[in-house]
């Protein structure tokens, strides 16, 4: 886009029932990484020791859970009665607790699926409020690079001038790629490629809360700057953030679904009521509650619409529909998506897209990949908690997305020069179409 045209800026449960969905700032998307939703504060160590018999109940209740009531009878393909007879030994010689856990993430990431995880006590996780470790940035590919996406406002990292756009360069003296080649194979196999890389810049900087991490960056001119930037414990709120654009366009910005934004949503639809078309963003919206997904659709279709169902490892499936408002909205809608849009947020938008109700604008060639069901979180007997994915999802037209992803209608891929910039590209094209060309066309093509 050329520098003279207008800039857009932006600020950023029965099991077959429900839809939680478990990624930490992966997936928090919103600007860390909590994706399918929960808690994880990170103090390694900081328990008992478990003895080998209390691993040994632990390991069971894992695998157990998971052998019992995971979505997929055949497992993915994986041997799961092999996989114990693998993981087993080495869990009851853990020789520490993060150890012990390293190894039950490793069994269940034989399932290369992203929502079922395991979680350390002491990583308090909670799927009501999300949130993550956060050193202040966000980091993704940008360009094939590892970037700064997102500073966060007041952090060090802020007071010390990093801006979006930033390279990372190295992660305490290691190269970042090679640090994330370690990240990657302690994540193991996921959902999606998309899905590995993001919930391995999620453990890129993992540490205990109050402790740092150097990162060396580079500027806008090539210079490396290192800093060591401390660890803390961030929520991120799932929230509706609204405004008017240029040329009565409405704009929505969704970072997770949950009861407490349903009213806050309505408001919002109605504030925006007049506004002849409207920009829906779910780029960094990790999913939520399948309900509160069913309420968002409710407001973009005149008619009970169905968003897809849920189907179980016996068979039952449970659809999801709109329900019919006194007055939905009719206009124009775009739904911006990019490689963090996950679970709760790829049925929305492949619900708007297979209905011809919404066009979908990425920046990346798909979304997560990441969309299946979990009814219930586990506690267990230590106190740490179980995701396992117990429902798996279809369209209304019957396409899988989980391993797939929702496919744009158009991709404006992310640069790192409009990070630099402050610039919102992928928005900017989008409101500049809509106002150019009218609702029907402004999504053909790839950027």
């Amino acid at each position: 886009m050329k520098r003279g045209r207008a800039r857009v800026r932006v600020g950023r449960r029965g099991r077959a029932h429900a839809l939680v969905v478990a990624l930490s700032f992966l997936l928090s998307l919103a600007p860390t990484l909590f994706l399918f939703g929960g808690a994880a504060c990170a103090q390694e160590g900081a328990a008992r020791s478990l003895s080998r018999e209390e691993r040994v109940k632990v390991f069971e209740q894992v695998w157990r859970a998971v052998n019992e009531d995971y979505y997929d009878r055949n497992f993915q393909g994986v041997d799961w009665v092999g996989a114990r007879a693998t993981f087993r030994p080495r869990a009851e010689s853990a020789p520490d607790n993060t150890a012990f856990y390293r190894i039950l993430r490793q069994m269940v990431g034989e399932l290369g699926d992203a929502h079922t995880r395991v979680y350390a006590p002491e990583e308090g996780y909670d799927r009501e409020r999300p949130g993550g470790m956060s050193v202040g940035v966000s980091v993704r590919r940008v360009e094939g690079r590892p970037a700064v996406v997102w500073v966060e406002p007041g952090s060090e990292a802020a007071r010390q001038g990093i801006r979006p756009g930033f390279t990372v360069e190295d992660v305490e003296g290691l190269p970042t790629e090679e640090a994330l080649s370690r990240a990657a194979a302690e994540v193991g196999r996921s959902s999606t490629a998309a899905a590995r890389d993001l919930l391995s810049f999620e453990r890129l900087f993992k540490g205990p809360p109050g402790t740092s991490v150097r990162l060396t960056f580079g500027d806008e001119e090539g210079r490396a700057r290192t800093l060591a930037l401390p660890r803390h414990f961030r929520e991120f709120p799932r929230r509706v953030l609204a405004r008017r654009l240029p040329q009565e366009i409405g704009y929505l910005e969704l970072t997770g679904f949950a009861p407490e934004i349903e009213r806050e949503f309505d408001r919002a639809m109605e504030d925006l009521r007049g506004a002849r078309a409207l920009v829906l963003d779910l780029r960094n919206n990790g999913g939520g509650f399948v309900r509160s997904v069913a309420h968002v659709a409710s407001h973009f279709f005149a008619e009970e619409t169905d968003l897809g169902q849920f189907i179980t490892r016996q068979g039952r499936a449970a659809h999801r529909r709109t329900r019919r408002l006194r007055a939905a909205y009719t206009g124009p809608v775009v739904v911006l998506v990019s490689a963090r849009s996950a679970s709760g947020a790829e049925v929305l938008a492949a619900a708007l897209q297979e209905a011809r109700r919404g066009a979908i604008v990425g920046t990346a060639p798909t979304t997560c990949g990441c969309l299946l069901g979990v009814s219930r979180t586990r506690r267990l007997a230590d106190g740490g908690q179980l995701n396992v994915s117990d429902t798996e999802y279809r369209t209304a037209r019957g396409r899988r997305v989980e391993g797939a992803g929702v496919r744009p209608d158009r991709i404006i891929e992310l640069r790192r020069a409009d990070l630099l910039e402050g610039r919102d590209r992928a928005l900017e094209e989008v409101v500049e179409r809509l106002g150019r060309a009218g609702p029907d066309a402004h999504v053909s093509g790839t950027d």
